[in-house]
């Protein structure tokens, strides 16, 4: 599954009726496996959705999760559908990773003391150009 640079939020397998629970998942990120967390073990099902929140930063390409599935049914084929809510927008991913948060309110922060420090010279030079406005 291609992805792009960004924090995943959300997780969802969706098994259709029919699959009895043969069918097997699970996704991986390069030799990493992601979901389930646990090394070894599948998502299965039949006829329902597993979704759950997560926080997982993927930062380095390639930007793909590799996502195995095998069917131990020896009559029917099964399929599946697999959705990942992604955000990649650094004030999205602030909403989940509070250091995120800290670095754009620092940026913005300096942004804003920056447009004071013009705007105070801008009247300061005003100021010297007609010292007595009022005459």
């Amino acid at each position: 599954m291609h992805v792009t640079k960004g924090l995943v939020y959300k997780v969802e397998v969706y098994y259709p009726p029919g699959s009895h629970g043969l069918l097997h998942c699970f996704i991986m990120d390069g030799g990493f496996q992601c979901w389930p967390s646990s090394p070894g073990q599948t998502f299965t099902g039949d006829n329902v959705s597993i979704s759950f929140d997560d926080i997982y930063l993927k930062s380095s390409a390639p930007y793909l999760f590799d996502i195995f599935t095998f069917n131990l049914d020896d009559t029917y084929e099964h399929a599946l559908t697999v959705r990942v809510g992604l955000v990649s927008a650094d004030i999205f991913m602030a909403r989940f990773l509070p250091t995120v948060a800290y670095d754009i309110l620092a940026k913005r922060l300096t942004e804003i003391e920056r447009e004071q420090r013009v705007e105070q010279e801008k009247i300061l030079s005003e100021a010297i150009k007609q010292p007595f406005s009022w005459l």
